[in-house]
Parts: C-alpha cells; sequence; structure tokens
C-alpha cells in the first residue's frame, strides 16, 4: 500500500532466500528487490539491490565472448567495475546504475556464464583508480581502433591513440552497411526533434586527415543536412541513435537506380519527332552513385528508389577499452597471466589498478 508514502520510499522489500530465485518480468536475478513509490507518486520503481561483483556477473557475460582469452576478459570486468562505482558516486537519483545502460545493459542471471564468473572473483575489488577515485571508464569499443579525445570532459585518462591497422578484422561489425530510402531520412531526423522538410543533400567530409567534422582518427563529429526548411548539423552521436548505426565511423553514399530502358524520339529529315523507341539498356550496375561535390556533398533528387547508404567499421563510440583490441593484445603476449593490468593501463594513461576491497 502505498498512501501516505513520499517519493523514495520503500514501500516494499524482497529478500532473497539463498533457495527461490527472485524474478521479475520473467527474469531472475541475485540480490535484493525494492519497489519505490516514483517522483508522480502514481507509479512504481523497481531496483534490484547486490553487490558490485555479482552485478558484473550479468553485464560481463553479456558483453565477452566466454571464448575469449582470460586476461582480455579480467581487463573488462576491472573496467566495468571502476565504472560501476564511478557512477554510484556521481549519481543523484535513486539507483547507482540503470539496467539500460549503454553498452551496460543488466539482466539478471540470464547472461551469466560460470567461467566468466569465475574469471571476475579472481579480480574482486580491483579497480582503475585516477587521483585516488574510481576512472570513468565505461564506454566501450566493439572495433579495432581505441580511444580518441572525449569533447565532453578532456578528461586526462581518455586519450589514447592506436593505429588504426593494429587489431583484427574478425571483429563484428568490422564492416557495416545500413541502407535507407531517401525520403526517409527526413522522417528520421523528425523523430530527433529536426525538421527540414523535403531533404536536398547531406553533408559529410571523406575520411582524410584534416576534415573539420571528423576526429583526426576519421570518427565523424557531426554531419550536414539541407531541406526545404533550411540546413542543420546534427552531432554524429545522434546520426547513430537516430538511424541505429553500429558506430560513427562511416561514410554516407547516395544511390539512384538506372533505368531499364531508354524512350529516345525517332525524328524526320527536318528534325520533327515522327516516333519513339525504347531502347533495352544493359549495365552490371543497376544503380548509381552520387560522389558529392569534391566528395563532401551528397545531392538528393528525389526520385523513386534513390537510397542514402552508411557504410562503416567497428561497433561502439570509439572510447574506452577496446573489447576487440584487448583479445588481440592478451593473445599477443600468450595470454600471460596477470597481463591484464597491462591491457588496462594501454587504455587508460594516467592511472593505476589497485584493490580497494
Amino acid at each position: 500500500n502505498a498512501d501516505g508514502q513520499e517519493f523514495g520510499n520503500v514501500v516494499l522489500r524482497i529478500k532473497a532466500d539463498g533457495v527461490n530465485p527472485l524474478k521479475v518480468n520473467k527474469k531472475t536475478y541475485r540480490g535484493n528487490i525494492e519497489v519505490m513509490l516514483a517522483p508522480d507518486r502514481k507509479n512504481l520503481i523497481v531496483r534490484n539491490v547486490l553487490p558490485v561483483d555479482e552485478y558484473l556477473y550479468s553485464v560481463v557475460g553479456r558483453t565477452v565472448p566466454v571464448y575469449f582469452p582470460d586476461e582480455a576478459i579480467k581487463a573488462q570486468a576491472v573496467a566495468m567495475r571502476s565504472y560501476a562505482l564511478w557512477l554510484a558516486e556521481n549519481n543523484n537519483y535513486y539507483y547507482d546504475v540503470r539496467a539500460s545502460e549503454k553498452d551496460y545493459v543488466y539482466s539478471g542471471t540470464d547472461m551469466e556464464k560460470r567461467d566468466i564468473n569465475k574469471l571476475i572473483d579472481s579480480t574482486r575489488g580491483e579497480v582503475v583508480l585516477y587521483g585516488g577515485r574510481p576512472a570513468e571508464t565505461g564506454v566501450f569499443w566493439k572495433g579495432r581502433n581505441s580511444m580518441e579525445t572525449r569533447n565532453r570532459y578532456y578528461t586526462p585518462y581518455t586519450y589514447k591513440k592506436v593505429e588504426e591497422n593494429y587489431f583484427s578484422s574478425d571483429a563484428p561489425d568490422y564492416k557495416w552497411e545500413r541502407s535507407f530510402d531517401a525520403q526517409n531520412i527526413s522522417s528520421g531526423l523528425l523523430r530527433g526533434g529536426y525538421d527540414i522538410g523535403r531533404i536536398d543533400s547531406i553533408r559529410l567530409s571523406p575520411e582524410k586527415p584534416g576534415a573539420s567534422d571528423r576526429t583526426d582518427t576519421g570518427r565523424v563529429i557531426s554531419v550536414g543536412f539541407a531541406g526545404s526548411n533550411g540546413n542543420i548539423v546534427v552531432p554524429a552521436s545522434v546520426v547513430r541513435e537516430l538511424f541505429s548505426l553500429p558506430s560513427t565511423l562511416f561514410e554516407i553514399e547516395v544511390t539512384r537506380p538506372i533505368p531499364k530502358q531508354l524512350d529516345v524520339p525517332i525524328e524526320n529529315y527536318y528534325g520533327m519527332e515522327i516516333g519513339r523507341k525504347e531502347i533495352e539498356i544493359e549495365l552490371k550496375d543497376k544503380e548509381k552513385s552520387e560522389n558529392g561535390i569534391a566528395g563532401s556533398i551528397k545531392l538528393i533528387s528525389g526520385v523513386d528508389g534513390e537510397k542514402v547508404i552508411f557504410k562503416g567499421r567497428g561497433s561502439g563510440s570509439g572510447l574506452g577499452l577496446s573489447l576487440w583490441g584487448a583479445r588481440q593484445l592478451a593473445n599477443d603476449e600468450g595470454n600471460t597471466p596477470g597481463y591484464y593490468k597491462n591491457i588496462l593501463r594501454y587504455y587508460y594513461r594516467n592511472t593505476v589498478v589497485t584493490k580497494i576491497y
């Protein structure tokens, strides 16, 4: 009964008895379940209270393949533990970490893997510290590249540039492609609050040094869109979210279907049209690509079948620990026990890895 309760009050607490698992929405959870009154005092908030290492059983198990080398998995566990503790210190909400945290999804016991749990236990209490406090190590990259300058924070431990070709090409989404009908780009932008009307063009520099709309490693910073209602510049992170792109390391192409036949007029000696003839077109490529003006502006004509294609590499933000990069580093060193600390120092400079509990 929530009558007379205030926001933040726990109206129900269910404690695990060690025998019967706790279930919420058909998912099983460790620890305890607490039900709180929401700020509107009409809805309820459900939170799971458990030790951070048991929380890691779920998120690491979901993120890292069990066949990865042990040292890469341990590096991921320490980085995730550090970020969970950083969030707990910096959150002013009624929870420490959201279950749907980006790159950090928590699913209870459903995603746990026994072998990974053992590796997490072997690093119990170990965190990445910067200035004596847990470092913000929680943005993970699943492609080949590692960290880039983080414009929002400029934290001293979030800059590390690694050669693009260092990591293996067997990573998921090493190369990817997403195709949209051109008119759907306008509707996609509208979902994000950008009303450009009928789209006319897209501006994005090719992946080359010195481009103002890309980082020095080629990652997109922003994309320009022009339409009947004016021009806008949209941050790449927003473009990625609106169009469900795996990463912000991409190029854009516009393609148009080539007609199957041409309708050619037939003229007499005096230049007068006396009939028409349809001529079949035999081409290897069925579409024409719009390379754009100087490679930066992709024009949208509005013809039927026109496509906007995002072609990219990698999965994730490009910031933080590289999942497949850690795998490569561990393999290069023969998965030597204890090497996970070197992996963490490789990605998070000016930090120390230490046991705090």
